[in-house]
């Protein structure tokens, strides 16, 4: 009877004390174990805030454009002195020249004169086209014919044979070079001379004239 009392003392004995140990164990295994890392959602969301080549969060890296090269060439021909225009080649009412040339002069003695053009194109506007060479400081055309058609004088540059006469100077001083104007507006002046036009146009602020053209009288 003692025996058996015994026994079932020891047992409630175990009883009581497995669940004492088995937390224990839990405590140990909970703390044995290292912190897990961040989840990937997590680690996804910090890339994601991680600022971008740009600066700013989510934004597209602005291209860059630091080797980018312009399409653009030159075109120019080879450098010629300027012409140079002598006395007896200067404009007079008997001898209508522009920077020495007269108009129905042979296209190959005016290239030959100023030499190769920056650019070329062609005026169908006309009944007759105009081949048109453009030389930056001054232009020339030629008709079908390949005639001399037109001289015209863009820059201060040019001498256009005037007696001194130049671009940027004023209505006055056209005046005391080349006479009275057969024509004269604020915007232009114009002196014609055996079937030619001299046309000079003007700011109509500063009276000064703008660009220089001799062409056929219609």
């Amino acid at each position: 009877m003692k025996n058996k009392l015994r026994r079932a003392a020891m047992i409630g004995l175990l009883i009581s004390v497995l669940p004492a140990a088995a937390g224990c164990e839990a405590v140990h295994t909970y703390w044995g174990k290292e912190p897990a890392g961040p989840s990937a959602n997590q680690a996804e969301s910090e890339e994601n805030a991680k600022p971008s080549p740009s600066g700013a969060v989510g934004q597209t890296p602005a291209p860059d454009r630091s080797a980018a090269v312009s399409s653009n060439e030159n075109t120019e021909g080879p450098v010629k002195a300027k012409p140079v225009v002598t006395p007896e080649n200067t404009y007079r009412a008997n001898n209508p020249a522009l920077m020495g040339v007269t108009l129905g002069t042979t296209k190959d003695e005016v290239l030959n004169l100023f030499g190769k053009a920056q650019n070329m194109f062609v005026m169908d506007e006309d009944p007759q086209s105009v081949t048109v060479y453009e030389y930056g400081s001054f232009s020339v055309g030629f008709n079908v014919f390949d005639r001399l058609e037109f001289v015209q004088i863009q820059s201060a540059d040019i001498d256009p044979g005037l007696g001194g006469l130049r671009l940027g100077q004023t209505v006055d001083d056209a005046a005391s070079v080349l006479g009275k104007p057969d024509n004269r507006t604020d915007y232009v002046l114009t002196y014609k001379a055996r079937n030619t036009v001299l046309k000079l146009d003007l700011d109509p602020e500063s009276h000064t004239i703008q660009s220089i053209k001799l062409f056929p009288a219609s």
